[in-house]
């Protein structure tokens, strides 16, 4: 039993020594350069693609950013409180007259609030009706192509 404390113990100690090893060497640009090592990331995530056609004119696509959830990060109600009433819904649990009310918000927001709308709609825990998420990412990629 007492060798077996022994190794135990050299492996603890190896591996805290590797990883302050790793941490003082390996990680010292990330500690440097926060910017350029977020601004890295961005760019390796654009490298895979995108499905929007607005991508070559902001560094991250629309789609990306509500999925992400890289914009705003308050609350704001844009006269659709009526929604909040779907807290809890998946994309599919919607009945058509449902999706109309999502719609209706939808279509009357102006283009340059579509990207914060479904900012708000994320963080306040609302998930939109598939056919709603499909038709906001075209509205708001079109916004950002002009």
């Amino acid at each position: 039993m007492k060798p077996a404390i022994i190794l135990l113990a050299i492996l603890v100690v190896g591996g805290a020594i590797v990883w302050i090893i790793d941490r003082l060497f390996y990680h010292k640009d990330e500690a440097e350069n926060p910017d350029e090592t977020v601004q890295n990331a961005t760019n390796s995530e654009q490298a895979q693609g995108c499905a929007d056609e607005a991508c070559g004119i902001r560094s991250i696509c629309p789609s990306e950013q509500l999925l992400a959830g890289e914009c705003k990060q308050e609350i704001t109600y844009y006269d659709d409180e009526e929604l909040d009433g779907f807290a809890g819904r998946g994309e599919g649990d919607y009945s058509p007259e449902e999706e109309e009310q999502w719609r209706d918000v939808l279509y009357t927001l102006q283009p340059a609030d579509l990207l914060g709308w479904g900012q708000s709609i994320k963080h306040r825990g609302l998930v939109m009706p598939a056919a709603i998420k499909q038709e906001f990412l075209q509205l708001a990629s079109e916004h950002h192509a002009q």
